[in-house]
């Protein structure tokens, strides 16, 4: 995307356009000296909104008086952006023609004679070529109000892409991003540099040529007081003007002109033989913490605008969470790890004793009370329930294997058969059809529920699994029981771990949780002549009934 770069003449007057071309060649010279474009009157009635207006690329417009005369040429011009000025070029000023000038909202009016071509040695003083590089070589080093919005926009599409971030993608998504706002904003390099300890290393970068950033200690950076208190830094400063109050800089406190105290008017600050590049460094702040600095550089002449700076300032925010919330993903991966390793040792510290005293109590089984086997009995299926339980739990909750249509009914019985519960009765509905899941996960999800309407709503309960179907295929599943339904105060903490009104381990329903959530699924409970779970799948979820 080009910045504004070119003068563009407004007018019928073909003298006062020769001396305008001519000016725009003697205020620059090559490779700076922007684009010269004519643009008549006629030219700028109005037009369809997909045609390209002729001052669309205008970094400056010159026009006449009777140009302005025109009210598709004072339409147009009151269109334009503040930041692009408009010079009114006259031959004899006057009362009238200066309120003409006014009410057509011009920036400014100088006196040419149209038939005449000042000399240029190098002090030159013609007032038009003077005017122009005035009022128009800042505009030739920043981006205008249009471009600051298409930034915007860039960031907004760079803001989805980097939530989005797997954790090996990380570095190829900042660095695809950086190329994007890079090229946009016309600046040779973008440096990503985050915290080491004893210096910040360039964790990712992007150049427009050959770049090979090294390490910086924190002294190294413009204006590290400034970053230490999370402010940008900017060099050289921002230009007041249009766009209101300057922004402090490690260059010093700003004149009015916006410039270093002693820099030439008309001057573009950062210009020049051995000067610094243009740079703009944005702190990278996470949890109220400095992790990192965000370097933009150019090597050209720049202004920055506060407009652009801000921007500047949204994408290194982008940056710092993107950064932040996968340094959290990898911190809980470790965790998660760990606790399945420390779970995978202790379950099996845990089932070697609980297999010998299971093996002792089958043989005593005829030698002991009917009663109190039976009571030893539960309580080594306990444990191991519990041990399951416990790995279930331990499992990262998105650990979610292939998922395929799997047929409900079959799977909840596969399901009952492991829950001990002779008298209890088990109903599946004719219409419950297949789901697309994970097998194992799901059969789980139904053991646990089944084993919780047992705890809760006694050896002889009822069970009953449903569907909410709406006659174009299963929209969710239901599990009820005829128990006593879910106290009112218990609500709310019902699939907490560790949360249980039956004296069990309050680990079941947490697991049911998590798997429903691994799947994507909604999971909600409520009573109606007891117990009703009810889990509520997404469109391409459902399946239709076998």
């Amino acid at each position: 995307m080009p910045r504004r770069s070119a003068v563009v003449y407004v007018g019928d007057d073909t003298n006062v356009r020769r001396r305008v071309r001519e000016a725009v060649a003697d205020a620059w010279s090559a490779p700076r000296t922007p684009e010269y474009g004519v643009a008549a009157p006629a030219a700028l009635a109005p037009a369809a909104e997909e045609e390209r207006s002729p001052l669309a690329d205008a970094c400056g417009i010159v026009t006449t008086a009777d140009a302005l005369a025109s009210g598709d040429v004072r339409r147009r011009l009151a269109a334009t952006p503040e930041s692009v000025p408009v010079i009114v070029a006259v031959e004899e000023p006057g009362v009238e023609l200066t309120r003409t000038v006014i009410d057509a909202g011009a920036d400014d009016v100088v006196r040419v004679d149209p038939n005449e071509r000042a000399e240029t040695d190098g002090s030159c003083t013609d007032s038009l070529v003077e005017r122009l590089r005035d009022a128009i070589e800042p505009a030739l080093t920043r981006l205008g109000a249009d471009d600051v919005v298409r930034l915007r926009e860039a960031l907004l599409d760079a803001g989805t892409t980097l939530m989005s971030t797997r954790s090996d993608e990380v570095e190829t998504k900042i660095v695809w991003t950086m190329e994007q706002v890079g090229r946009q904003v016309e600046v040779d390099r973008i440096i990503c540099y985050l915290d080491a300890g004893d210096a910040f290393e360039p964790a990712y970068h992007w150049s427009s040529g050959n770049c090979d950033p090294g390490s910086k200690s924190y002294a190294e950076f413009p204006g590290p007081e400034a970053l230490s208190t999370f402010e940008n830094v900017v060099r050289p400063p921002i230009s007041a003007g249009k766009s209101g109050d300057a922004t402090p800089t490690d260059e010093g406190p700003l004149s009015d002109t916006g410039s270093p105290p002693g820099a030439n008017a008309g001057s573009v600050p950062g210009a020049g033989d051995g000067a610094p590049p243009a740079t703009v460094h944005v702190p990278l702040v996470s949890d109220w913490e400095l992790i990192g600095v965000l370097a933009l550089e150019t090597d050209e002449p720049r202004a920055w605008t506060e407009d652009e700076v801000a921007a500047y300032r949204t994408f290194g925010d982008l940056i710092a969470h993107t950064l932040a919330r996968n340094e959290r993903r990898l911190e809980l991966r470790r965790q998660t790890e760990r606790l399945e390793q420390f779970s995978a040792v202790v379950s099996h510290d845990l089932r070697n004793p609980l297999n010998v005293l299971s093996g002792y109590l089958d043989l005593v089984e005829d030698d002991v009370a009917r009663a109190e086997y039976e009571a030893m009995e539960r309580a080594v299926h306990r444990m191991e329930t519990l041990i399951e339980d416990l790995l279930m739990l331990a499992k990262r909750g998105d650990a979610i294997d292939e998922t395929e249509s799997v047929p409900v009914a079959s799977l909840a019985e596969s399901a009952w058969d492991c829950v001990r519960a002779p008298k209890a009765t088990l109903t599946v509905g004719d219409d419950v059809g297949h789901v697309e899941a994970d097998p194992e996960r799901l059969r789980q999800l139904f053991e646990n529920l089944f084993r919780n309407a047992v705890d809760h709503g006694g050896p002889d309960v009822n069970i009953e699994v449903g569907t909410d179907g709406d006659g174009s295929g299963a929209r969710g599943l239901y599990v009820a029981d005829d128990g006593p339904g879910v106290p009112p105060d218990a609500r709310d903490s019902l699939f907490d771990s560790g949360f249980s009104t039956a004296g069990s381990s309050g680990l079941g329903l947490a697991i049911v949780d998590r798997i429903a959530d691994a799947h994507g699924w909604v999971l909600e409970v409520r009573n109606d002549g007891g117990a009703v779970f009810e889990l509520t799948f997404g469109a391409e979820t459902a399946a239709a009934p076998a």
